[in-house]
């Protein structure tokens, strides 16, 4: 199963064209508080299945962890047990390439 992916990059360039995207952070609240916060709708990992009708329908959602290996696993899971939408991303490189990108563009 191939799982959509998305690259920070890709991603700023199309929100710039008006393309609708979502964030949704997956990790534990211990890593916002290290790392800092993201402009996302935080849903801890374990409790997403439980919570994906608190993600809009209405754009393209990019679920984010930290690295990008815990958003990937979890796009597994959702596709094997077909809660997966067409819709539905994971951005490579996680919250660390939000923070690469944007320490560039300064």
């Amino acid at each position: 199963m191939d799982v959509k992916t998305i690259s920070y990059l890709d991603l700023n360039e199309k929100l710039k064209k008006g393309e609708k995207y979502q964030l949704v952070d997956i990790r534990e609240p211990y890593e916002l508080e290290v790392e800092g916060a993201s402009n996302a709708i935080h849903i801890p990992m374990g409790e997403l299945v439980n919570r994906l009708d608190e993600i809009p329908n209405d754009s393209n959602i990019v679920f984010h962890c930290s690295s990008g290996k815990r958003s990937i696993n979890m796009m597994h899971f959702l596709q094997m047990n077909k809660l997966c939408k067409n819709n539905y991303y994971s951005l490579e490189g996680g919250f660390q390439s939000i923070l690469e990108f944007t320490s560039n563009e300064k």
